[in-house]
């Protein structure tokens, strides 16, 4: 079976048994509003999951948001029947047209074993990219999750997702300023190459012009120097 439809079989599925699926809407979710620089998706919480496997169906970022970076904070309780190591998040989101694939394990996060709560992040930009609406909750963007073991037998015994667990998109949203202005290049940097990209841009009135002044000069690029360095 062809592997995209695959995916749009299990979102379904994970849409239509709400008995073991999660959808959350983005709107309500801490107070998410357009021009922020975070997209969160919230984990199951203790509520929704105690163990086994798990689909769950998370809202996205809006259309045509640009995701510059992804970072799971996962809090995870376990009563130490399956290794924390094991945890096994894997799906897909919806960018660029198509779906991406991610995994992330309990090992990444730093998880060891034993009973006890553990708390570990880890960032990615393998997920960087345009959103792509889903029709079913257009104009967002669909976030596609299984919760498993590596082993593939599921999680046993008591375990679940802690308040605070999210998946964390760094985006901005269409029609938002954004939140690094001299990274003319868009790749997180401000660096040689929008230098290069603000003197290609002299004199114009192009986005290098940086303090609206309808025009790219010194004032710009002294804006540029200022901002050098990783983006925010």
């Amino acid at each position: 079976m062809n592997k995209l439809i695959q995916k749009r079989i299990a979102m379904f599925t994970a849409l239509a048994f709400s008995a073991i699926s999660t959808v959350t809407l983005a709107d309500h979710i801490n107070d998410h509003k357009a021009c922020d620089p975070i997209f969160p998706c919230p984990m199951p919480g203790e509520n929704d999951f105690h163990g086994g496997i798990m689909w769950v169906t998370l809202i996205g970022p809006v259309e045509d948001s640009v995701i510059s970076n992804t970072t799971f904070n996962i809090t995870w309780v376990s009563d130490g029947s399956s290794p924390a190591s094991d945890l096994l998040l894997h799906g897909t989101v919806m960018v660029d047209n198509g779906f991406v694939d991610f995994t992330v394990t309990g090992a990444d996060l730093g998880f060891g074993s034993g009973p006890g709560t553990f708390t570990g992040s880890v960032s990615t930009d393998s997920l960087n990219g345009i959103a792509w609406p889903f029709f079913l909750v257009a104009p967002y963007s669909i976030v596609d999750l299984q919760v498993d073991s590596v082993n593939g037998g599921g999680i046993q015994g008591y375990a679940y997702f802690a308040a605070g667990s999210f998946i964390k998109f760094d985006v901005v949203e269409p029609g938002c300023p954004s939140a690094c202005p001299a990274d003319l290049d868009g790749d997180s940097t401000v660096s040689t190459s929008d230098l290069l990209e603000l003197f290609a841009q002299w004199g114009t009135s192009g986005p290098a012009d940086l303090d609206d002044s309808g025009v790219v000069d010194t004032s710009d690029l002294l804006e540029l120097f200022a901002n050098w360095g990783p983006c925010p």
